[in-house]
């Protein structure tokens, strides 16, 4: 053989007696004399001094006659190679000799590791793919999966190769598949992932799910293959339906902003029809005049506040609404998934927003007609305070937190529901008007004759002027006009202190901070 060196050494002395051209070649000496003065019989790395036949190669060849094995050798110029040598022991003329073949295998060794290298990286990739993957013969089985699919299907490996594509597909999609199947071996084309089609997919336990399945081929000397890359669309199908549940949420809370308008349109027709009725029985008394006139203005000012709110606290919902829903629609592709997500968060967001504003419409509305009792229930108020203030752990700024403390008994006797009100309102201001990396306290107490709440924060705070005004209606303070609110709020809390025969007020300063004190008579 041309890269093989064949070499014949003298058994007892280990003298070359003769070697081919091509081990010197391989060996790096110009000729089979030069290597014999330089070159001993085991020449192996780092046996280079080696006169004599190692313990372990002078059994094998004692026992068996022969010895084998892939050893690193030395050239001439000091460069190493991996060979397979190959020893057999022969008599002739009454001596005995030893054949030596070496075969230099170091680039086959190389090939065999760069194959190595490339299996692993499709194993990698294959293995560890994003999505579940399949390879299906031209009669639909399956010949390869990886650990997605699965996982995904609930399938061992062998079980899965025992199977066909049909049998991954609920049963009365089976006999079309079939058909289309046959057509595409006809006339195979690549196929991107969501081009329209509803596919559904059936696991081992026979539950169905909804998938979108990318298609490719190859060809070989075995024949045909098909490519299969399934993804579980569930996820995304159950997102889809929230979607639509939700534009029907926004219809209907549009009907009721329109039912809302009319009734206060209304409400305000009668309230001034009201006005003019006593302004024409009142026309001769100047006080009485200027009292009613003062009323009216009092209403329109009214009116003029509620319009300008409401339609700055809508407008921005909607648009963020509106907006949102725009850009969803243009994400389609599969990696797209994290920004559908963040806009369908910001339309859960708005519509939650409008939800509460007109909460506190309807919640106005109701107290003016009386609608609103008291009813009060027994309650642990220290597990009730921990439930809030664990709900509004999602809108805290980042490095806020909420301290809670409270002293005495746990168990009160007043309105669950105002008072779960209360705190949300009044935690949530607090959250609102306060910096990043700030304490918002709650602290309560329980005495044999009272019911002390507080909650104070370390925001904007608020003026002297302001707190005059601080419960009123629509009312905002001059230094929060840039801050989402309709004005409402600390309004409903105070009428609701009030249903529980309680008592509200606050203490605040400019950039210092702001604490509202409630208490209640036990």
């Amino acid at each position: 053989m041309e890269d093989e060196c064949v070499s014949v050494w003298d058994a007892e002395t280990l003298s070359l007696v003769y070697i081919n051209e091509s081990g010197c070649r391989i060996f790096g000496y110009a000729s089979g004399e030069e290597l014999k003065r330089k070159h001993v019989f085991q020449c192996f790395y780092g046996q280079n001094s080696t006169e004599i036949l190692s313990e372990k190669v002078e059994q094998a060849l004692q026992k068996t006659g022969q010895w084998k094995d892939n050893v690193i050798f030395r050239r001439n110029d000091g460069t190493e190679f991996l060979g397979q040598v190959n020893l057999v022991k022969f008599s002739s003329g009454g001596k005995d000799y030893i054949l030596k073949r070496v075969l230099d295998i170091q680039d086959q060794k190389n090939a065999e590791a760069n194959l190595y290298q490339q299996n692993m990286k499709f194993e990698a990739l294959f293995q560890y793919a994003s999505m579940a993957i399949m390879v299906a013969d031209k009669e639909g089985n399956i010949i390869l999966s990886n650990k997605l699919a699965l996982s995904l299907f609930g399938y061992t490996e062998n079980e899965l190769m025992l199977l066909k594509v049909e049998d991954l597909i609920p049963m009365r999609f089976r006999e079309n598949h079939v058909a289309h199947r046959h057509k595409f071996d006809a006339n195979p084309q690549n196929r991107t992932m969501g081009i329209g089609f509803d596919l559904f997919a059936k696991k081992k336990n026979g539950d169905e799910f909804p998938v979108e399945i990318s298609l490719g081929h190859y060809q070989t000397e075995e024949g045909r293959f098909v490519i299969a890359f399934i993804i579980d669309i569930t996820q995304r199908k159950a997102l889809e339906k929230a979607m639509q549940q939700q534009q029907q949420e926004m219809e209907r809370v549009n009907e009721e902003i329109e039912k809302l308008n009319e009734d206060l349109e209304q409400k305000v027709e009668k309230r001034t029809r009201q006005l003019k009725e006593t302004l024409e029985i009142l026309e001769q008394s100047r006080d009485d005049l200027e009292t009613a006139l003062s009323k009216e203005k009092e209403l329109s000012d009214l009116k003029t506040r509620f319009v300008s709110m409401a339609s700055h606290e809508f407008r921005t919902p909607l648009s963020t609404i509106l907006s949102s829903a725009s850009l969803v629609a243009k994400y389609t592709q599969a990696d797209e998934q994290n920004k559908r997500d963040k806009h369908i968060q910001r339309i859960r967001s708005a519509v939650s927003n409008l939800t509460d504003i007109l909460n506190e419409f309807l919640s106005i509305g109701r107290m003016e007609e009386g609608k609103i009792q008291a009813n009060f229930s027994i309650f642990n108020i220290k597990e009730q305070v921990q439930l809030v203030c664990n709900e509004m752990q999602s809108i805290l700024k980042p490095g806020q937190q909420i301290r809670i403390r409270h002293e005495g008994k746990q168990v009160v006797n007043l309105d669950l529901s105002l008072l779960r009100n209360v705190f949300i309102n009044l935690i949530s201001n607090a959250l609102k008007f306060s910096p990043e990396n700030s304490y918002i306290d709650v602290e309560t107490e329980v005495t044999e004759d009272r019911i002390s709440i507080s909650i104070r924060d370390y925001g904007i705070g608020i003026s002297e002027d302001d707190k005059k005004h601080l419960f009123e209606r629509f009312f905002r303070g001059k230094n929060v006009m840039n801050i989402q609110g309709t004005g409402l709020g600390l309004h409903i809390v105070s009428k609701y202190v009030e249903l529980m025969n309680g008592h509200i007020e606050a203490q605040s300063e400019l950039e210092k901070g702001t604490k509202f004190i409630i208490t209640f008579a036990t």
